[in-house]
Order: structure tokens, then sequence, then C-alpha cells
């Protein structure tokens, strides 16, 4: 009757310890604001992020199953700690714009909380699983361009070897039944993150060392990335062998789901077959002493960061929009109406404007963003400003070459866009803060964040340039050399535009 008693006590000693986390980390994402509930509409509202639904429970279900009881805390400095370098992460991303980074510092926050509850020693022995946890956060948009080449670089490769008649034109590819498109949907990235999530619980059940469940992890990067492409091929494939025109048929939503399912179960295979993990049979520890001046401390840590960034990092900017804005003034091109069928987009914008350069029949198009100060919904940075609205125009490949701008000649990034009529676009972005111009929107952001930490908030904006072609993207960017090279300094611009 006794061994009863003590195993009750015992699992109530644990359930202490539980409910002191779940205040932990409902204490969290209250002081954190929206950083949470972004994260969670998005598992909500994208089908590649359903996946943010099932971290938390398979992370519980690994450390309740397969790992062992911290008898002992160890101390707790590592998890206040890792609470606070989680805060100073969080606040990075939220004086940068950027959500991501906002919500892995949320995740490291509520895995140093893990600590402060149940002792140092927990973040060691559970340390797989709890790392688990970041794939709450959604990642992945930044690389999608990149998984579009390679999923269109093998599915060419495949098609070439199998002798189809193709023509590449960058994420387009043309056969005698018509051109199929390595759209954002197409690129991969949900039978990546699915590969991944499987395999690193597979990993931690079936692996002792932690060399072979990051071995395996790469693997199955490796292999979802092949089979992903090999899902290309195969629906390109399929409609050019029985002569059918090129559609979103059945066929190409039953061999994505056959896809997943088959690149799934082979590597769940393949890691039973070096599996070399033996679980001991499970015995109840009791509990260590529960310390909640340590969970005071992490907590105390997370107001602190939130107090600051409500003071500094989101002071409220009264800054008015000009009615209207100046359009840059080129030397020798007549300034004309807007194109009717582009125009970069800005969702977030105080004000826009977009213009039409023309020089004996060579013109330039440009689009122009303005914000009076970065802030959430927003962001100067952010990438839902681009040059492609990703309907009627997509974005079907980059381009790398030497453009003069502003003073400065360097060698800068294009997209090639593909819309209507068979119309293709090269086009270049540039982005501004006060008085200086930057290249891409991770150095805008990376400047962003300096300023905002610091309590600064400078107007900014976007700046799109764009030129047709018909076959070779270099005929663009000899017409917006030629445009560039004569436009005004940025400084003369800026002038005119703050004097509005």
């Amino acid at each position: 009757m006794r061994a009863t008693n003590d195993t009750i006590g015992e699992a109530s000693s644990w359930l202490h310890f539980i409910a002191v986390y779940g205040a932990f980390v409902l204490a969290a994402i209250v002081l954190t604001g929206p950083t949470f509930w972004d994260m969670a509409r998005t598992w909500l509202s994208s089908s590649s992020y359903h996946h943010g639904l099932f971290v938390a429970p398979a992370a519980i279900w690994m450390i309740v199953s397969h790992s062992a009881r911290p008898q002992e805390p160890g101390g707790h400095r590592a998890a206040v700690a890792a609470v606070a370098v989680g805060v100073m992460v969080w606040l990075a991303g939220r004086a940068g714009g950027a959500a991501i980074i906002e919500q892995i510092g949320l995740v490291a926050m509520l895995i140093g909380g893990v600590g402060a509850v149940f002792g140092d020693r927990a973040l060691v022995l559970w340390a797989w699983p709890l790392a688990f946890l970041y794939f709450m956060v959604p990642f992945g948009e930044s690389i999608v361009p990149m998984l579009q080449a390679i999923t269109a670089a093998a599915a060419v490769a495949l098609l070439n070897i199998a002798g189809a008649d193709i023509v590449i034109d960058g994420l387009l590819i043309h056969t005698r039944v018509g051109a199929f498109a390595i759209a954002e949907a197409c690129a991969g990235l949900r039978l990546l993150t699915a590969a991944l999530m499987v395999s690193a619980v597979f990993a931690y059940v079936a692996f002792e060392s932690w060399t072979r469940r990051i071995a395996f992890l790469l693997f199955a990067a490796v292999f979802a990335l092949i089979a992903n492409g090999v899902r290309a091929f195969l629906l390109i494939l399929i409609p050019v062998a029985t002569g059918r025109p090129a559609s979103l048929g059945p066929d190409h939503f039953i061999v994505g789901w056959l896809f997943y399912l088959v690149v799934l179960v082979i590597l769940a295979l393949i890691g039973r077959r070096f599996a070399d993990r033996r679980i001991a049979a499970h015995t109840e520890a009791s509990a260590p002493p529960l310390r909640l001046v340590a969970v005071f401390a992490a907590l105390a840590v997370i107001a602190a960061g939130v107090l600051y960034a409500r003071l500094v990092v989101d002071r409220p900017i009264d800054r008015q929009a000009p009615a209207s804005i100046a359009l840059l003034q080129a030397e020798g091109w007549r300034v004309l109406p807007a194109p009717e069928n582009w125009r970069a987009v800005a969702p977030g914008a105080d004000q826009t404007s977009a213009a039409t350069y023309d020089r004996d029949g060579v013109r330039v198009y440009a689009s122009i963003a303005y914000f009076t100060h970065d802030r959430s919904g927003a962001e100067i940075g952010g990438g839902e400003n681009r040059s492609y609205d990703g309907q009627d125009w997509r974005r079907i490949g980059g381009h790398d070459a030497a453009l003069y701008l502003f003073g400065s000649s360097e060698t800068r990034r294009f997209n090639r866009l593909a819309g209507p009529d068979r119309r293709r676009l090269l086009t270049v972005t540039f982005y501004w803060l006060g008085d200086t111009v930057y290249d891409s929107a991770q150095a805008v952001k990376q400047a962003q964040m300096r300023n905002r930490l610091l309590g600064r908030n400078p107007s900014g904006g976007v700046i799109v340039f764009s030129a047709s072609y018909r076959r070779d993207p270099n005929d663009a960017i000899a017409i917006l050399r030629q445009y560039t090279a004569d436009v005004e300094e940025f400084s003369a611009w800026r002038g005119r535009l703050e004097a509005l």
C-alpha cells in the first residue's frame, strides 16, 4: 500500500511541474503579444504549415515515452540564459519586421522555460525533442526560389533522359502539349518539411547518437529534394506521353500525394534498417525540487524585453505620407503614364506611384512605394513587396548582372517574369531607409533592425525598375543600364520627396 502511495505522490509532483510550466507558457504568450497567434494563424491558413499543429504533441510524446526524467535539477542558470537569448532574438525580429525571427525567439523562450521549471539537466536530457519545437516556426519561404530551381533542374534532366522534346525558359518548361511552370507550390517545401519532421521523430526513437540522427536528417532532406524532382518529371511526362493538354488534372494531385506517402515510407524503412537504439523499460523517477525563483526570473527577463519593445522598438510614429510621390528624373527620357498591365506589389505602402520612361521608343517602367515608417503589416523589406503578383505575372528565374545606379556600379539580382501574351519582363528592386539605398530586402531589414533597437524609425520605401525582352534578358539589362545611367542622384530625389 505504501508503494502505491509513493507512486501517487511522485505522479502528483510531476503534475505540479507540468502545471507550473503550463502557466509559464501562457504568461510568455500573453507577454509577447501577437507573436504566437500569428504563428498559429499560419498553421491554420497555409497548407504548407499545417504540420505546426502537431509539433508540440510530438515533442511531448518523445519526452514522455522515450526520454529519461531528470532526478536532479542541475541548476537553472543555463535556462535563464536561454530565455534571455530568446528575448534578444525576439527583440531583433520585432525591430527588423521579421516575423520568423520573432517566432524563433519565442520558441527559444519556451525551451528555456523548460529548464527554468525542470532544471538545466532537463535541457540536456530532452535536447532533441526541445529542438524539435522549432518546427513550429513557419520557415522555408525564403528558400522557395532555390527549391524551384532545383526541382526544375531535376525535372529537365530526367525529361532529357526520357527523350522528351522540351524548351526551357527559366522555370517554364515548354512541351508539345503546353507549358509547365514550376510554381512556388511545386517547389517541394511541404514535402521537404514533412520528410524532415517525420525523420526527426524517427531519428530520436531509432538512433542513439546525435551523429546518426543528424546524418539521417540530411539524407531525408536530399531524398525529399530528389523525390520532388521525380514527381515534377512524372507530372510533365504523363500528359506528354498521353498527348493530353497540360492542366491541373487529378493525376497532378494523385501523383503528389502518392509521392508524399512513398517518400515517408521509404525513409522509415531505411531508418529502421540502421536503427541502433534500444529503449530500456521505463522506470518512474522522483521529481527534483521545484524552484519557483528561476521561473519568476525567466518571466522577469521576458517582461523586461517586452517593456523595451513597447517603449523603444514599437514607439508610436506620427508621420504623414506625402500627397503624391515625386517621380525620379532621368535626363533625356520622357515621362509617360504608368503601364496598365504591370505594377510592383506593395500592399502595406502608405503611398505609391508608377510611370513609364521613353527615349526613342525604348521604354523602362518604374514603380515606387513609400512607407512613413516600418511597422507590423507594413514592413519595407517584407516579402509581400515584390515585382510580381503571382497571377498575371510570375517569376520564372533570376539573373545577375552589373548595373549602375545612384553613384555605384555593382552586381545586382534581377528577376525574370512571365506575363500575359507571353510577355517577358526583367525587374530589379531597390530599397531605401532615410538617405541610404539598399540592394536587398535582407540588407534593409538588418538596417531597420539596428535603427528600431535604438529607437529610430526613418521613412523608406521600395523602387522597382523593369524592361521588356523577347528571348534574351540581356537585352532588357542593356535598356536598364541606359536608363539608370541617366537617373538623378538619390539625394536630389529625396529632397524633392520630403518637400512635398
